[in-house]
């Protein structure tokens, strides 16, 4: 939250000029644009020999072809392979002949070229100058840009210049320009001025010049300017160019503080260091360390003129913000209403712990943000920001369901933060009603990760099966079923669908409820399926997507997304290293301790589901004869649970009862690591079995000592004799 506002670079460049209006395009192969044909580690095909294969299938050079040649489109291609690999010009005119004259001396004139035989190069290019216009049409604009291109090797910049600008002047005629040469001249061209006062290190034969200080800046303006048109047009290239150019503007003092006073150097400096793909702290190998450049930038600007208001003014604000200059950055933003200034403006009201300002502030911006209407204020990436600090006071005041609301658009960038929201701050009913409210998940979606980077890429059936995992942990069991997926899960396709064991494991705690005693062992099978599953199948029945089971994350790691608290384990500081004047705990809402706590899963540790399991087998344990084999390997199967839960105590525990209550069992020496199956068969016969094989344990016995069994029988029948007589005689004493 106290962090810098970062906005993006290109699109900082691009509200620097209106796209043109004309035509021109931008050829930029492969990794610039990512258009073209390319594969890592391989490389790509020039536009040159792109743009000549395309012309001589498409038949563009019909009419141009020498007299008498009509040559199929493979000969074509065979021949201009043929002049491609030719080691000089004249080899390139024998190996081509039947091509296009004007395209055979441009392949003549680049070969010499890409040798340095510059002359030759020259005398082939303007060859094709001399050619009637409707034969030189077709390379017009590329002849106009590789004699630039030789007059800058040779120093020659003002005639290099007007090369250069006569290309983009043929293009806009109407010559065909496949090579996107007009819009990469502007480029060239400013290479040059560059390369005039010395910001570049070229190859060249570079005349010496003294330039006085205004033609520096005028120099530098004009690069400039001509990089930002570059852009304007879409040129990646561009971008990349505008950014070395601030780069090496920021570690030469004298030449920033020359470009300064040019408005449109001003603006390119501050998108620089403002942008969060700008100088980078990681690499310092052009402007420096992120922070000198921020400083240096932000004094050169303070020594020109301050705009009295508009987007410029709110830009200088971040600048001054990221500088750590708060009081500047507090009077640029008094009296703004857009966007970025008003975001600002949040920052600064939290940096002085006004909470009710912050908050008013950033709603204020991404009011203003979101119904701009017209032209985007912001770029995508910093709108997304702003919502998600905005929810974030939101929650501070207390108003858990309207941040998520605010998260929930951007759920795909904030997952980590909709999954704290929605699993431990609201109330499950709370959830219940917001996910109620949310439209149907579209059917091909998919609930899991991403599979390139781990997380959502469906938010509301993933936000789905977050209710319905939680319900399971509330024990709602048939109020859950609705929410869980009923695909397989894109990491697991051939485990059955969420659904499918949720529905199971309902069923089974289900049959495990209290019951008439007979019973018992079929309520012990049921638990134990209930214990299996929860095993087996517990992330996707009932664990949580954040921690500590990071059920998004596939379980692969303990932490990554949600938090483990609400407030974290370190409270941020400014650059200078002191405490901010705030604490992550000033920002949370009056009951979010209470509520994170309340929300914990029962046990909160790491795959809790497994001790979930564990208790299920105790239950079941429970449930049966205690010398029967169910009730050893029921145990048995409570403490390998225990133990993958990461619980020896309450392994060691279960494994004592066994010991204490249960029978022995050949298998028991590695109890809690292999366990069989337990015969819950058995189990329901087994009292049973213990009465036949007493009775046949007692007629044994009888068989084998028959004297005393007759001398008992013959004493068994006196007894009674004699209690039969002595009852009758005590009748007759009671009747006298």
């Amino acid at each position: 939250m106290s962090e810098p506002v970062g906005l993006s670079f290109a699109f900082e460049i691009k509200r620097l000029m209106p796209a043109p209006a004309d035509r021109l395009v931008v050829v930029e192969v492969g990794h610039f644009t990512g258009t073209a044909d390319y594969t890592f580690g391989a490389k790509a095909e020039p536009e040159a020999i792109v743009s000549e294969r395309e012309e001589a299938r498409s038949g563009a050079w019909a009419s141009i072809l020498p007299a008498g040649a009509t040559l199929p489109v493979d000969r074509l291609l065979a021949k201009l392979d043929a002049a491609r690999r030719a080691e000089n010009g004249k080899e390139a005119l024998i190996a081509g002949e039947g091509l296009p004259v004007a395209v055979l001396d441009y392949i003549a004139g680049a070969i010499e070229f890409r040798s340095g035989r510059l002359d030759t190069a020259t005398e082939y290019f303007e060859a094709i100058d001399r050619l009637p216009p409707a034969l030189r049409r077709i390379r017009t604009v590329a002849t106009a840009y590789m004699l630039g291109r030789v007059q800058q090797l040779r120093g020659q910049f003002e005639a290099a210049r007007k090369s250069f600008q006569a290309v983009r002047d043929r293009a806009q005629a109407g010559a065909p320009d496949p090579m996107g040469l007009a819009v990469a001249s502007l480029g060239e061209e400013a290479r040059i001025d560059l390369v005039q006062v010395g910001l570049l290190d070229v190859p060249w034969n570079v005349p010496a010049s003294d330039f006085a200080y205004a033609k520096v800046s005028m120099l530098i303006g004009r690069a400039v300017r001509l990089y930002v048109e570059q852009a304007a047009y879409g040129s990646q290239v561009a971008l990349l160019s505008l950014r070395e150019v601030a780069g090496l503007l920021v570690a030469n003092g004298d030449a920033l503080a020359r470009a300064m006073p040019d408005p449109l150097v001003r603006q390119l400096l501050v998108a620089y260091v403002i942008a969060r793909d700008g100088p980078s702290i990681y690499d310092d190998s052009v402007a420096g360390p992120k922070d000198q450049a921020v400083t240096s930038v932000f004094n050169a600007v303070l020594t020109q003129p301050i705009p009295a208001a508009g987007d410029d003014l709110d830009r200088l604000a971040a600048l001054a913000y990221q500088a750590a200059r708060y009081d500047v950055a507090e009077k640029l933003t008094v009296t703004t209403e857009r966007p970025l200034g008003l975001w600002v403006r949040a920052k600064l009201a939290l940096r002085r712990n006004d909470r009710a300002a912050a908050v008013r502030d950033w709603t204020a911006a991404l009011n203003a943000a979101v119904g701009a209407g017209g032209a985007a204020k912001l770029d995508d990436a910093s709108n997304t920001r702003l919502r998600g600090e905005t929810a974030v006071m939101t929650v501070s005041e207390g108003r858990y369901g309207d941040s998520l609301r605010l998260l929930f658009p951007v759920a795909r960038t904030y997952w980590g933060d909709v999954t704290y929201i929605a699993e431990r701050v609201l109330t499950t009913d709370e959830l219940k009603a917001f996910v109620d409210g949310l439209p149907a998940a579209d059917g091909d979606e998919a609930s899991r990760p991403d599979d390139s980077y781990g997380f959502v890429s469906t938010p509301i059936a993933s936000l789905r099966d977050l209710l319905a995992r939680r319900l399971v942990r509330d024990g709602r069991l048939q109020e859950a079923q609705s929410y869980f997926s009923t695909k397989p899960m894109p990491m697991d396709p051939d485990s059955p669908p969420p659904s499918v064991d949720a529905r199971a494991y309902a069923e089974a705690i289900k049959a495990a409820q209290p019951a008439w005693p007979w019973q018992n062992v079929s309520r012990a099978e049921a638990l134990f399926t209930a214990a299996t599953l929860a095993r087996k199948r517990g992330m996707e029945i009932m664990g949580t997507e954040g921690p500590p089971d990071e059920a998004v994350l596939g379980g692969s790691f303990d932490s990554g997304v949600g938090q483990t608290s609400p407030v974290p384990d370190r409270q941020r500081s400014s650059e200078e290293g002191t405490p901010m004047p705030y604490s992550s705990a000033s920002l949370l809402g009056a009951d979010e301790q209470r509520r994170f706590a309340a929300s914990a899963p029962k046990p909160d540790v790491r795959f809790h589901y497994r001790l979930i399991a564990s208790d299920h087998a105790v239950a079941a344990a429970d449930l049966l004869p205690e010398r029967s084999q169910a009730y050893a390997a029921a145990l048995c199967w409570a403490a390998r649970f225990a133990i993958s839960g990461n619980d020896q105590p309450r392994a060691d525990r279960i494994y004592r009862r066994y010991v204490a209550t249960g029978a022995y069992q050949p298998w028991a020496k590695s109890f809690g690591a292999a366990c069989p199956p337990p015969d819950f068969e058995a189990a329901r016969t087994f009292w049973l079995q213990r009465g036949e094989a007493w009775s046949m344990r007692l007629a044994d016995w009888a068989s084998r000592h028959a004297v005393i069994v007759g001398l008992g029988a013959i004493a068994g029948l006196l007894l009674l004799v004699g209690a039969a007589r002595t009852i009758r005689s005590r009748r007759a004493s009671s009747a006298s």
